[in-house]
């Protein structure tokens, strides 16, 4: 195994350590956080569905990191399982300042010229800040192949593959340490992108019929003056019910809501990666009436020009 370079973890800015996922008093029946092969999960669309189908959950959202390829054929393989239904959704990366902000949309018209044009240039920006990363990790002592990187991600590049090739190569125990020691937004080998601001990414979410939704606020810095800006420009909800959140988070977001009229929203963040500790789509959720919250702010936004509704929900 490779010699790893000494360098002191941070704690993980997604969730307490050891914190146990949140277990809610409802039935778990939504999830509305998903990656897939799309973009840095690890499963296919259609294998994900087969997944979800074993649980409990009836409403779920494919939100992936700036692409939306992989939502026909998860509506396509839901089709075939009774009761699931599948929210259009995608997961934005913007900047503030020092402050990156992830803003989910949901009923998004995900075969909007506008968009697909946007997203492609994102993807292009996110390939050669990968290729950077992975240059400046060599001069920290940990050299990884950026072909490794490629196969790995087997289409769409991003952090995880970079972190997943460092995990075989040896250099850290887990996804996450290679994030918190290096790829995170206080990493050694962190490479910035241009980013999109995050009103500049709301409006875009409502120019194509949908609602915004800031994702893992514990990642956000000034969470509270930011969420105070997106509320002006019509955010619809934040994410409650995240992760591991523990108690004192989740009351913490709940008072952000509750402040400015917005939707609890939640989910497992779910990629696949295998690593311990991943929450596992059916274990946590939001209540079951916050798919159709969010469609109810839709429809106040758009009228009926909401972006894509699914058939289940219409």
């Amino acid at each position: 195994m490779t010699q790893r370079p000494e360098q002191k973890v941070a704690p993980s800015s997604r969730y307490a350590a050891g914190q146990a996922p949140f277990v809610p008093p409802w039935p778990v029946e939504v999830d509305l956080h998903l990656h897939t092969t799309a973009s840095d999960g690890t499963l296919s669309p259609a294998r994900l569905m087969d997944l979800i189908g074993a649980t409990g959950l009836m409403v779920v959202a494919i939100t992936d990191h700036d692409a939306t390829a992989g939502i026909d054929e998860a509506l396509a393989h839901a089709a075939r399982l009774p009761r699931l239904t599948v929210v259009p959704g995608i997961e934005l990366g913007t900047e503030d300042g020092d402050s990156e902000i992830h803003l989910l949309g949901y009923f998004i018209d995900y075969r909007s010229r506008e968009l697909l044009d946007t997203l492609t240039l994102f993807r292009e920006e996110r390939v050669e800040a990968a290729r950077q990363t992975v240059r400046k990790l060599a001069t920290l002592g940990v050299n990884i192949s950026w072909d490794r990187v490629r196969e790995l991600a087997g289409g769409a590049v991003g952090r995880p593959h970079i972190a997943r090739a460092m995990l075989e190569a040896g250099y850290v125990r887990s996804v996450s340490e290679a994030f918190e020691r290096y790829l995170g937004s206080d990493g050694a080998a962190r490479v910035p992108r241009p980013k999109l601001p995050p009103l500049d990414a709301l409006d875009l979410v409502h120019r194509v019929g949908g609602v915004g939704v800031v994702a893992h606020p514990r990642t956000v810095k000034n969470v509270d003056l930011m969420v105070s800006r997106l509320a002006a420009g019509g955010l619809a909800g934040i994410e409650v019910y995240a992760e591991k959140y523990g108690q004192e988070e989740r009351q913490r977001y709940q008072a952000l809501a509750r402040t400015y009229g917005l939707v609890e929203c939640g989910g497992s963040d779910y990629h696949a990666f295998g690593s311990e500790g991943e929450v596992l789509p059916g274990v946590s959720g939001p209540p079951p009436e916050t798919p159709q919250r969010l469609l109810e702010r839709a429809h106040s936004l758009h009228g009926d020009r909401v972006g894509c509704v699914p058939a289940g929900m219409a």
